[in-house]
């Protein structure tokens, strides 16, 4: 099985399909269904189905209404000894945080398309996804300039269609599909239009691996007036920002 091009980043080193195993979902099971292919690309085996996540949720999975709440997804990693919290990026570089992440083998949970908005409060994406990759700028045979972001997106390219080769295809002008991590292929700027929340959930081995790098690398601002830090991480995720940019 070929490797990735060389100008690829991603949380799995290889294009061999058994390393990847994810799979679609339902009707407005997109939070579910990230959580056990983000688990399952984790451990290179598919431990984990969506199905066990929406037993859990019981009356907090609502199809009808759109799904469920989007920090459900920390909460429910955590709670299988994962480390996780559900955050935002608005007010920092938040291609450096997700970059950062994916380097170090962490999938990211992604919430994309406009955000839910109450006037100036923006709140969540509509449908969640998992960043797996993304690219250094490079040129493809027409000579034109590409940066690229590579999700698992257990609903493209529609409902019921799922397929791991979707966003394979042939860059360098030989006749043959150059695998790409993932299902999806994103432009950057089409990326950064639909990941409109900024909302992020990083999906560690284990808390002290999480605790590590926020440490290390995040801190956290003041929670909003009369929002307080559990009111703000329920409604907009943690206001996480990069420690060299304080």
């Amino acid at each position: 099985m070929s490797s990735f091009p060389p100008y690829v980043r991603s949380v799995v080193a290889t294009a061999d399909p058994a390393a990847w195993p994810v799979g679609g979902q339902g009707f407005n099971e997109c939070s579910f269904t990230s959580l056990a292919n983000a688990l399952n690309l984790l451990h290179g085996e598919p431990r984990f189905t969506k199905d066990e996540f929406i037993r859990e949720a019981g009356l907090f999975f609502q199809p009808a209404l759109g799904g469920t709440l989007p920090p459900l997804k920390a909460l429910q990693l955590r709670r299988r000894g994962y480390g996780a919290h559900f955050g935002n990026l608005s007010h920092t570089n938040a291609e450096r945080v997700l970059r950062g992440l994916i380097d170090r083998g962490v999938p990211v949970i992604v919430d994309m398309y406009p955000a839910l908005q109450i006037g100036r409060l923006r709140l969540w994406g509509q449908h969640a996804t998992v960043l797996v990759g993304y690219s250094l700028p490079y040129r493809d045979a027409s000579g034109a300039l590409r940066e690229e972001y590579y999700l698992v997106d257990a609903q493209w390219p529609e409902l019921g269609r799922f397929d791991l080769a979707t966003n394979d295809i042939d860059r360098d002008g030989d006749g043959i599909p150059e695998c790409y991590p993932g299902n999806r292929t994103l432009e950057r700027h089409e990326f950064l239009r639909l990941w409109s929340s900024r909302n992020y959930c990083p999906v560690f081995r284990t808390p002290a691996e999480h605790d590590a790098w926020y440490r290390e690398t995040m801190r956290r601002a003041a929670g909003l007036p009369l929002v307080g830090w559990v009111g703000q991480g329920l409604l907009l995720g943690s206001d996480d920002r990069l420690k060299d940019e304080a």
